[in-house]
């Protein structure tokens, strides 16, 4: 039964991004403090060099979300299926008002991911990184997002049922395969999407708060 459900939901999402797989990512729910997380990834950041991250991971964090309580989803700028799913959302969540988006290759997502304590050049998942510093990956993250979408009552309850039915092991394996295979599938961009047109630019973090930034 999970294993059809699972199909259903891929099925859905398929269909709703016109042929295109909608593909989320991540499967660690992450607590981690600002101060903490950015303590833990000091030595690696250090070894990275300089450009890994700019500004202070928990002053990115506390700047984007000091007027604006949006989860921000970051997500692979160059992978097609990725920025497919991202249409998807924009499309099923059209006022804006759940969600905001940052490509994982940005000095906003490498900030982001270092807040949660991961490694600034990650692009294996999706994340999810919301007001409270809450981190969603893998197979959580896309959940997270498909619940959010208001606009689709089939995507949104299709998630609902997911993250309860079916084990999260059998889902981040699942993700993982996805993920791993995602150029493959649909390919890559030759340049990085960070933003969009003007009536969704509110929707996309292009750079990191000047306070932020400068701390």
């Amino acid at each position: 039964r999970s294993c059809l459900l699972l199909l259903l939901w891929l099925a859905i999402a398929w269909h709703t991004a016109r042929s295109r797989v909608f593909v989320g990512s991540g499967g660690l729910r992450l607590r981690i403090p600002s101060q903490v997380a950015s303590s833990l990834v000091a030595i690696s950041l250090q070894a990275k060099g300089p450009r890994a991250v700019t500004g202070d991971p928990r002053k990115t964090f506390d700047g984007l979300f000091l007027n604006d309580q949006r989860p921000v989803v970051l997500y692979d700028g160059v992978c097609n299926m990725c920025n497919s799913a991202v249409d998807v959302a924009l499309e099923k969540d059209p006022d804006g008002k759940k969600l905001r988006f940052a490509a994982l290759q940005s000095d906003v997502g490498r900030g982001l991911l270092a807040h949660c304590g991961r490694d600034p050049g990650d692009l294996s998942s999706m994340i999810v990184v919301c007001p409270d510093g809450t981190c969603f990956a893998k197979s959580d993250a896309a959940l997270f997002v498909g619940k959010q979408l208001e606009g689709s009552p089939v995507l949104r309850g299709t998630s609902e049922v997911l993250s309860k039915v079916l084990p999260k092991g059998m889902r981040d394996r699942l993700y993982n395969t996805i993920a791993a295979n995602r150029y493959r599938v649909l390919g890559k961009r030759e340049e990085m999407r960070t933003g969009e047109d003007e009536t969704r630019s509110s929707r996309f973090i292009g750079t990191i708060p000047t306070a932020a930034a400068s701390g």
